[in-house]
């Protein structure tokens, strides 16, 4: 079953699907990454419905049927701005979307997830501090550190990236800064607990780095003392990439915690 929805005030477009079931299904919200859309992910829906999960996916602030007119100037004049405001919104709106699944029988709202890459990645990890629904997430390639993540861009020499405005990407303003510090996964620790958490990355990722990756993972650490097992990393040596073998790691990881 595929359904389609337009969810609040803002109508945020989210699509569902599942294989019919007697009983209510754990759901896992999935997250695309920065261009893309919900319907780039369609296979991986494909697969969790194999695996016996309802799968709903929403379209980030400014991509797919929410796209901005202005989303290449806007990101050309201020990424920093732009891109933490899109994550950022974006995890607000899952507040919104949870309530929504609760509306239909086939989701059990006791077993939701949370996934995302890349973008996606950021968004999760953002979200998760927010919202305590979320039983388990899992951040691909994407999670914290706000900071690194831009100056690295900045120094990126492919499209689109050198074609955003040095300025910015090298001093973000004020507002910025102040974007960093409020909601920054590794400035908001004590949130995660008791969401199930898991963080893969690539190695050879020059786009989103371990430094954005490995450091939450050790901060949360203390955090997770009493749950040892609902905090993990894997590393694997590979570029910006979502490979077959971190599709299988997230499926394993949602059919343990959810």
């Amino acid at each position: 079953m595929i359904e389609k929805y337009f969810v609040g005030e803002g109508k945020i477009p989210l699509l569902i699907l599942y294989r019919e079931r007697e009983e209510p299904m754990p759901t896992i919200l999935c997250l695309h990454g920065f261009t893309g859309s919900k319907e780039g992910l369609l296979t991986l829906y494909l697969k969790f419905a194999d695996a016996g999960f309802c799968s709903a996916a929403i379209d980030a602030r400014m991509h797919g049927e929410r796209f901005d007119p202005d989303f290449w100037v806007k990101f050309t004049e201020n990424f920093p701005k732009t891109f933490l405001t899109a994550v950022v919104e974006t995890a607000k709106d899952i507040r919104e979307v949870i309530d929504f699944l609760g509306s239909k029988s086939f989701v059990d709202l006791r077993r939701i997830g949370l996934m995302g890459i890349s973008m996606g990645g950021f968004i999760t990890s953002v979200a998760v501090t927010m919202e305590k629904r979320i039983r388990a997430a899992a951040s691909i390639i994407g999670a914290a550190n706000f900071p690194h993540l831009i100056r690295n861009l900045a120094s990126i020499d492919i499209l689109p990236f050198k074609c955003f405005r040095r300025e910015p990407m090298l001093n973000p303003d004020e507002e910025t800064r102040r974007f960093f510090e409020r909601y920054d996964p590794l400035n908001n620790l004590e949130s995660f607990p008791p969401t199930s958490l898991l963080l893969l990355g690539g190695t050879l990722d020059n786009l989103v780095p371990k430094e954005c990756i490995v450091p939450l993972y050790e901060a949360l650490k203390p955090y997770y003392r009493n749950a040892p097992g609902d905090l993990k990393l894997v590393m694997y040596n590979v570029g910006h990439a979502y490979t077959p073998e971190m599709e299988s790691e997230v499926i394993s990881w949602f059919k343990e915690k959810l």
